[in-house]
């Protein structure tokens, strides 16, 4: 098991690959460990750095599957199947003794493990020759962006919503920007994370000009479209759609056609893509990936929740990421997420999509009383979905309602709906319910993760989130 402590993490050192060129990303192998000492003494030592970060990301305890099984389950669209046995403490919200959870330790260690790698290449002393000058800030923007998100990320996970109180002030995570084995870190406030959030992913903005990869690695519209995100979730509107406005006029990206739309989630590097996660057939986590969650052939630990299916128009081509399985009986019955559908660990998971932007753009512009412009970007998304779908009339309240449900449909089973309730202050309602608590009022306890109990054990200035002992 990963240790989870941020004084252990501080010793982790980067990792390394000599003579790796930018354009072998994709068939990387995981790169090794190596002594301080040879820290960063040639391009290719921050090439593969770089590279090791993404490697990170991609594991199974952090966005690879943890960041999203357990941000879904904790709403109400997606249900525990009868054999469900991994993250279920978080779907049945047992918020009592902590020790024997793991999952929330996991994913704390590897997003600080991820972030102690970034660090190291962002406070590198190292001067690039001329010619290589542009690569090099585009590395060093990629470490800043990817920083802003694992701190993004991670607050979402382990501490409340951002409006949560006025001013922000409730605590948030550790902002460790530098390693030091002897610090003990307190938590930051909320607003000071979002703050270091959006001056990281501000920095690499600045930095960045090339796409790298696409989309397998962060580039300048990556960030403007989790800026979006960010500046939503903290109800900054202008700014959520100042920065999807960037993204979207860019021209680099656009709505994948109804007709190709289950496809782009197993073959990748779609129109749509910005920022998603790679996998290949050397380097896959099989079953244990966030499509064996959900697969028959996998662990099918999690369903689709009737109330989220009902919500889908008849027709609409985003049905087909659903399957009806006839040995799925009573109430568990009776589909499946078939959004991952290919050889187990194949599918590209996405980080951030142009549908979302349009998503961001449109909620904010509701928010802002701009109700035309809300109205036609949820008409995109709801017409690619169903041509015939009648076009958005609704204002007020009931537009935001309206953006809200799409969502549900459109972002399903990506990491965002216990998010979205509860920045929205809502209470959750399972209707379609197979877990031990129906229904959890707000402001919900357990509705974010507890701080790992070796963290707490080890670091006297750690707090834990109300509601959690252990």
């Amino acid at each position: 098991m990963r240790h989870t402590k941020i004084l252990t993490l501080a010793l982790l050192v980067p990792t390394v690959l000599s003579g790796v060129a930018c354009s072998d990303f994709l068939v990387l192998e995981p790169p090794q460990s190596v002594s301080e000492e040879t820290y960063f003494q040639s391009m290719n030592d921050f090439r593969a750095s770089v590279v090791g970060v993404y490697d990170q990301m991609s594991l199974n305890d952090w966005y690879g599957r943890s960041m999203y099984i357990m941000s879904d389950i904790m709403g109400e669209d997606i249900k525990k199947n009868s054999s469900a046995n991994r993250y279920k403490e978080f779907a049945d919200f047992e918020g009592q003794v902590i020790s024997g959870h793991m999952y929330e330790r996991e994913l704390w260690g590897d997003g600080y493990a991820g972030i102690n790698m970034l660090n190291k290449i962002i406070n590198a002393e190292f001067t690039p020759s001329a010619a290589s000058q542009t690569e090099f800030n585009q590395i060093l923007g990629e470490a800043y962006a990817l920083r802003g998100l694992a701190f993004f990320g991670l607050v979402t996970m382990y501490g409340q919503h951002y409006t949560f109180t006025a001013d922000g002030s409730h605590p948030g995570i550790p902002l460790v920007l530098e390693s030091d084995v002897t610090a003990l870190p307190a938590r930051s406030t909320v607003k000071q994370v979002y703050a270091q959030a959006i001056a990281d992913l501000t920095k690499g903005i600045s930095l960045m000009t090339m796409d790298r990869n696409r989309p397998y690695m962060i580039s300048k519209s990556g960030a403007q479209a989790l800026l979006s995100r960010i500046y939503l979730y903290m109800e900054d509107f202008n700014n959520s759609v100042a920065m999807a406005d960037a993204v979207i006029n860019s021209g680099k990206y656009s709505l994948v056609s109804t007709s190709n739309y289950v496809s782009q989630f197993v073959t990748g590097g779609s129109s749509e893509a910005i920022f998603e996660l790679f996998y290949s057939s050397v380097d896959n986590p099989g079953n244990e990936g966030l499509s064996g969650m959900y697969r028959a052939t996998g662990y099918g630990d999690y369903l689709p929740s009737k109330d989220l299916l009902n919500l889908i128009p008849a027709g609409d081509i985003r049905r087909q990421m659903f399957i009806v399985d006839p040995k799925l009986v009573g109430i568990y019955a009776s589909q499946r997420v078939n959004k991952w559908p290919t050889a187990p660990g194949m599918d590209k998971i996405p980080i951030v999509r142009l549908s979302e932007v349009y998503l961001n753009r449109a909620e904010a512009r509701a928010r802002l009383g701009q109700t035309a412009g809300a109205q036609a970007d949820l008409n995109l998304i709801r017409k690619r979905g169903l041509a015939t779908a009648p076009d958005v009339t609704d204002t007020g309240q009931a537009l935001l309602d309206a953006i809200l449900i799409e969502r549900r449909i459109e972002l399903s089973a990506e990491g965002h709906r216990i998010h979205d309730i509860m920045r929205h202050k809502k209470g959750i309602n399972r209707v379609d319910n197979t877990s031990t608590r129906a229904s959890m009022p707000y402001p919900c306890k357990f509705c974010i993760l507890p701080i790992p109990f070796e963290e707490m054990d080890t670091n006297p200035k750690m707090v834990q989130n109300d509601g959690y002992v252990g």
